[in-house]
């Protein structure tokens, strides 16, 4: 399920929005630079109130996994309690382009998305909390594939051949004892891991990177997971704009952070499984069985309280970001995150800071 949105968002693809320039199409925006809020570390749960009643959440993601905190925070009525009555979802891929032309308040991206964006338009996006801090390495096998050394002179597919799930196989194939430039041929796929699974199943390639919720239609075709491993990866993040929008909309950042996190408390405790899922079929999320009885699995990979393990996961993931070409060589992920918002939240909540320092 999907709202629009009332004002105009912008449709710009977001590769010839940076081309273009966004500086130049936006004017000049003030970068935020170090001032603290008022009264940051006093920030409790009762006194957070959001100068916005209402926010525009742009999501990349139909899935109900990715919308699932948010969407529990305005459900369960963390969102009223700190001031913020409505909150308009836009499911856009354009959410950069909606958040520096304005039409989007708040959005959920890829961390490397929301970098390479800063750095090519030099204009000041702000990450300020977490959503998947963890993802599963999984490589999938065919019917007859049942050792990795059947894997030899076979062929293996993570999607585009730039892309980070092509980097994770190859990661793998090295875990397992194969050369991933000799061994194996990397063959390139469209649509996403559904495609993938669909291609193993029909013989098309020998392995693909697949997630979780494949391993039951694999498991009936005859084919099996050949490793499969969770790992820290900073992979998801939600961003704002800095500069002048963050300086007038302090509050109303600390309080959405404050309301997600106080959700993803609520996901995380296993009491609260079929209320969760519950809330989200009756938002309009299609989940069926198999995915509810992956609950452990799928919430190992979201974050917990909004963060992430430590400034040194961070500095190795984004090493793997440029590896990828993801990001460029020689920058600073805390010069595009405001870890301030999430700590007092995390403060006020009675949990430990995470990361414990940048």
């Amino acid at each position: 399920m999907t709202k629009t949105t009332k004002k105009h968002l912008i449709t710009l693809p977001r590769r010839e929005f940076l081309m273009r320039g966004g500086a130049g199409i936006l004017g000049t925006i003030i970068a935020a630079g170090t001032a603290n809020i008022a009264g940051a570390q006093a920030v409790t749960a009762e006194n957070v109130r959001s100068n916005l009643s209402a926010l525009r959440m742009g999501d990349f993601n139909p899935s109900y996994a990715s919308q699932w905190a948010y969407r529990l925070a305005q459900a369960l009525g963390y969102l009223e309690e700190v001031g913020i009555d409505e909150l308009e979802v836009v499911l856009t891929e354009e959410y950069v382009a909606g958040l520096v032309g304005g039409s989007l308040d708040i959005v959920h991206g890829d961390t490397s998305t929301l970098v390479s964006a800063a750095v090519a338009s030099g204009l000041p996006i702000k990450m300020v909390s977490m959503h998947r801090d963890s993802e599963w390495w999984i490589m999938g096998a065919r019917a007859g594939i049942e050792t990795v050394e059947d894997l030899r002179g076979g062929t293996i597919t993570g999607g585009p051949l730039s892309g980070r799930n092509t980097w994770v196989m190859r990661q793998v194939l090295t875990r397992l004892g194969l050369n991933p430039d000799t061994d194996v041929t990397f063959v390139p796929t469209s649509g996403g891991s559904d495609a993938r699974i669909g291609a193993l199943i029909n013989g098309t390639v020998d392995a693909a990177s697949v997630f979780p919720r494949h391993e039951a239609p694999l498991t009936e075709s005859g084919g099996k997971f050949l490793f499969r491993e969770i790992v820290s990866a900073p992979q998801e993040a939600f961003g704002v704009m800095g500069g002048d929008w963050l300086v007038e909309n302090e509050a109303a950042v600390q309080a959405w952070v404050l309301a997600d996190v106080k959700a993803r408390m609520f996901l995380h405790d296993p009491a609260n499984r079929e209320q969760s899922y519950q809330i989200m079929i009756d938002y309009g999320y299609e989940i069926t069985e198999n995915q509810k009885s992956l609950y452990e699995v799928e919430i190992q990979q979201l974050s917990h309280d909004g963060g992430f393990e430590s400034a040194e996961v961070m500095d190795s993931f984004m090493l793997e970001l440029v590896q990828t070409g993801d990001v460029p060589e020689g920058i600073d992920w805390r010069d595009y995150w405001d870890l301030k918002y999430l700590w007092a939240a995390q403060d006020a909540l009675g949990l430990p800071r995470r990361p414990p320092s940048a």
